[in-house]
């Protein structure tokens, strides 16, 4: 095994491609044996400072609005990122972005069960219009019937348009993409 004494800051490049490899895949087997969300949060507290994570998370809202077809424009005004933070993404997306394909997949899976969590306590409290449909189903029928026909058609897309928009990093605007 050669031992590289370097003087100054740290390349990966300067190490033979064989430690190279070796190094990155042990870094994949600690995230790798990690239990659960708490190991995972207190690992990438003490490795990362808040800031890095906020830069990687961005970044990966970045790549879900970039597969949801939305432009840099849009992405721009919705994240206040600039174009070149968007452009690298859009680049590691066309490479493969195999790797951000699950993550998307999954975080939005996860926005989309805490948005409904979140409906259903709003919709549980009294004396809103929701509860009272719940509440009285016979009497509002016709609305039950008209929001369960528009959820059918076209409920998919709003919640999964809901689920990407419901970024922690989100520019509060008036407006709103369509």
């Amino acid at each position: 095994m050669v031992l590289l004494i370097c003087m100054g800051k740290f390349s990966l490049n300067k190490l033979p491609q064989e430690q190279r490899i070796q190094m990155i895949g042990e870094f994949y087997d600690v995230i790798d044996c990690l239990r659960d969300r708490k190991e995972i949060r207190l690992f990438f507290k003490d490795l990362l400072t808040a800031d890095e994570i906020a830069t990687l998370m961005r970044r990966i809202e970045v790549a879900a609005l970039l597969a949801a077809d939305y432009t840099y424009e849009q992405i721009a005004q919705t994240l206040g990122v600039g174009r070149g933070k968007i452009t690298n993404v859009q680049k590691s997306l066309s490479k493969s972005g195999d790797g951000y394909k699950i993550a998307i997949k999954r975080l939005l899976e996860k926005r989309k069960k805490r948005l409904k969590i979140q409906n259903k306590k709003e919709n549980s409290r009294p004396f809103t219009f929701e509860r009272l449909k719940q509440k009285y189903p016979l009497q509002f029928l016709l609305f039950n019937i008209i929001d369960e026909i528009s959820e059918k058609l076209d409920g998919n897309k709003l919640q999964e348009k809901k689920a990407l928009l419901s970024t922690p990093s989100r520019r509060p605007t008036n407006s709103t993409i369509d």
